[in-house]
């Protein structure tokens, strides 16, 4: 068996090794070392520098790993969001809003009830008044599916805002460590 002299990382003391020994502590700095048996020479490695090393490095990866959900999330949303949006006759988008919808099918409702009280007072035939019936009908319709539209806008947003502050508070936490 040979006894080999090696140099700690940690501390620069002498140790002696014989060849069968792969891991060293130090008696000195109690440093944790790999022995190294390379063709020409033998050396140390200190373990604790490596697993630091690593444990950063696996740090780095789960940040990068958590910026990638957020991009993803940032994404989704952006695709999400555009399903959600209103389009008006011109094209231009908005988010659906109940105060617009409510204040839009109220109109609509006086809209018809003047029409068909106008069509009645003038003796029209009886489908005109009825025609009123129908507009307001359609303005029910209209406010339900617009503020219907609107909550699962706010929902949907609100899911997606508390997702991305989980994400950034994870981040946050995992740059620290």
């Amino acid at each position: 068996m040979k006894v080999t002299r090696v140099c700690c990382q940690g501390c620069g003391a002498d140790l002696e090794v014989d060849e069968t020994i792969r891991y060293i502590t130090c008696n000195y700095c109690h440093a944790r070392l790999e022995i190294v048996h390379d063709a020409t020479v033998t050396h140390t490695r200190q373990l604790d520098k490596i697993e630091r090393t690593t444990d950063a490095m696996v740090n780095k990866i789960k940040v990068i790993e958590l910026q990638n959900d957020l991009e993803r999330l940032d994404r989704e949303w952006q695709s999400r969001r555009e399903t959600l949006l209103v389009r008006n006759k011109q094209g231009n988008v908005s988010e659906p809003s109940s105060a617009g919808s409510m204040i839009g099918g109220m109109v609509a409702i006086v809209f018809g009830i003047f029409w068909v009280g106008m069509a009645s007072s003038m003796g029209a035939p009886s489908f005109f008044p009825l025609f009123g019936l129908v507009f307001i009908g359609f303005a029910i319709f209209s406010m339900v599916n617009g503020t219907a539209k609107a909550g699962a806008y706010q929902n949907h947003r609100s899911d997606y805002e508390s997702q991305r502050q989980e994400l950034i508070t994870r981040i946050e936490r995992e740059r620290k460590s």
